[in-house]
């Protein structure tokens, strides 16, 4: 998931970021947005409740179409590209769409009637979606999905070994089995599905700074959540080497582990609480992961393995042999009937 606020929102945002970043080089600690920037922030059309022409009587199903062009136009700018395009998915792509929300539990899809704005797609979009949020102005948050049509042509193995291998320098002997049932694009309703979730309901403190700012006035912020010593920063005790060198998809500057590390990277990630890679970049994607890869292999009966080829080849199974099934069940079991939970 990526933020607008991470971005470069128009008019003073750009100017805003420098001065943080400029801030934090001098050793000077900056004290976040001010109250003008926020207001600034927020007067975008993407943060405009009213921009979207909400009704939550509207079933979810008719909320799945072509990205708004005002958004569309936001992600340009955030992305720094030119052809990312609003898609309009065919009725069969519908369909299915239909069917993966059909297989989440029901507190979600109730969250989801009462405060999604829309399932938006994006064609030409860097990564598989992500996920926004809009206040209403009467305390409530929204939040839309926007996915990637290019996961309709992909398994959601090939959609998530394309993700993995990102991360590396050179051909890494890396594959990621979640069968071939599924498309791709049921990764990013999980995924990003759970990042909208989050937004409504609050399964972790808080998924962005930028909410708390807008929100709470920045109340709230440098909190603790599960093995999370910030929302960015985990415990000594569930941090791994190689985790700040992560970069997915050609962003932050490119892939920055050479592939011949790639075994010791995903033994390191046994070793830790997290059920992927991805997932130690905040508490927020350790949230959506976390929930992903138990829906998939719980409520789904999907396999996720992780294999890693060479002279010693490793198959890995984060959500059999390792620590994040146990907090999988801890934060998610109550989403779940009791037998589906306890699988």
């Amino acid at each position: 998931m990526r933020t607008f606020w991470e971005g470069a929102f128009k008019g003073g945002g750009c100017v805003l970021l420098t001065l943080l970043s400029a801030l934090a080089m001098s050793g000077c600690a900056p004290s976040g947005p001010s109250p003008e920037d926020v207001k600034e922030f927020l007067s975008q059309p993407q943060m405009q409740f009213k921009s979207y022409d909400f009704d939550p009587k509207i079933p979810l199903e008719n909320r799945i179409g072509p990205c708004p062009g005002f958004l569309v136009e936001s992600m340009k700018s955030m992305d720094q590209k030119t052809d990312y395009q609003a898609y309009t998915p065919t009725p069969r792509e519908k369909d299915l769409i239909r069917g993966y929300l059909a297989t989440l539990p029901a507190p979600m899809l109730q969250a989801y009637r009462e405060r999604l704005l829309g399932i938006y797609f994006v064609k030409n979009f860097t990564g598989n979606g992500m996920s926004g949020w809009v206040p209403d102005g009467a305390g409530r948050i929204y939040s839309w999905l926007a996915l990637n049509p290019a996961a309709f042509d992909k398994t959601i193995s090939e959609t998530l070994t394309g993700r993995e291998t990102s991360v590396f320098a050179g051909d890494a002997p890396v594959t990621v089995d979640c069968g071939s049932k599924y498309k791709g694009v049921l990764y990013t309703v999980l995924h990003e599905g759970l990042h909208a979730y989050d937004y409504i309901r609050g399964v972790t403190p808080y998924v962005e700074d930028m909410v708390v700012y807008s929100t709470r006035n920045g109340k709230g912020l440098g909190v603790s959540w599960d093995v999370w010593q910030s929302i960015k920063k985990p415990r000594s005790d569930a941090d791994f080497p190689h985790r700040d060198r992560l970069h997915f998809y050609g962003l932050g500057g490119g892939a920055a582990i050479p592939a011949a590390e790639a075994a010791k990277v995903y033994k390191d990630l046994m070793d830790s609480p997290f059920p992927s890679l991805y997932a130690s970049r905040s508490w927020a994607e350790d949230a959506a992961e976390l929930f992903t890869f138990y829906h998939l292999t719980r409520a789904l009966s999907q396999p996720y393995a992780i294999r890693v080829a060479g002279s010693q080849p490793t198959t890995l199974e984060p959500m059999k042999a390792g620590k994040a099934l146990g907090r999988a069940r801890r934060i998610y079991g109550f989403l779940y009937p009791a037998s589906s939970a306890a699988r």
